[in-house]
């Protein structure tokens, strides 16, 4: 007779379940619509609740899926400009004052400001402890994400727990499974939830 099959899991997995709460940092895919308003609304309400960092991650949109020394430099993706220090300087700056009201006195922030694929960046950004969940706007099902995948897509295969917030209401929650197992720490009623479905 055969012996089950014993699942071995992640020791910095099983510390921060057991742990019961977020120590390493929310992280938030920074969507400039209104579920990415609503998705920093509630990274921000998780990140004061366990009093940890909140990580903003933006990334510059190129017209070109592999190539990105040429981005979009204005909000209606009309122009493009080739990447320089001053363009990065001048988008970082962009970025900080976008959320500066909003963030009021939660002066634990830091902000990023990504040139690369966003997919690949937040999973490197992740493995580094940068954050341990990540939030995203969920604008609308099937959507492009990082120009090789869904968003739906990436969040069942993120190796950490992912909130997609929206599309209809700032209290719809879209979960993948590892987010699943930490409903409590994540501060998610039930019946207010949905399991990520590709």
């Amino acid at each position: 007779m055969k012996e089950p099959k014993k699942k071995v899991i992640d020791f910095l997995d099983y510390r921060r379940r057991k742990s019961g709460r977020i120590a390493d940092g929310v992280g938030l895919c920074a969507i400039f619509s209104r579920q990415g308003d609503w998705a920093f609304d509630y990274a921000l309400a998780l990140a004061r609740h366990h009093q940890t960092r909140l990580n903003i991650f933006h990334f510059l949109e190129s017209p070109y899926s592999f190539r990105r020394d040429v981005v979009f430099s204005d909000p209606q993706r009309r122009r493009t400009e080739r990447v320089t220090s001053d363009l990065i300087a001048a988008k970082d700056e962009e970025l900080r004052h976008a959320f500066d009201d909003r963030l009021g006195d939660y002066v634990d922030v830091g902000f990023r400001l990504c040139e690369g694929n966003s997919e690949w960046e937040l999973k490197k950004c992740f493995r580094k402890g940068q954050y341990e969940v990540l939030v995203i706007g969920y604008n609308e099902p099937g959507a492009d994400f990082g120009g090789t995948t869904t968003i739906e897509r990436f969040a069942q295969e993120f190796k950490g727990p992912v909130v997609l917030v929206g599309p209809t209401a700032g209290d719809s929650f879209h979960i993948n499974r590892h987010a699943e197992k930490r409903l409590e720490v994540l501060l998610i009623p039930d019946g207010k939830w949905y399991r990520i479905e590709s």
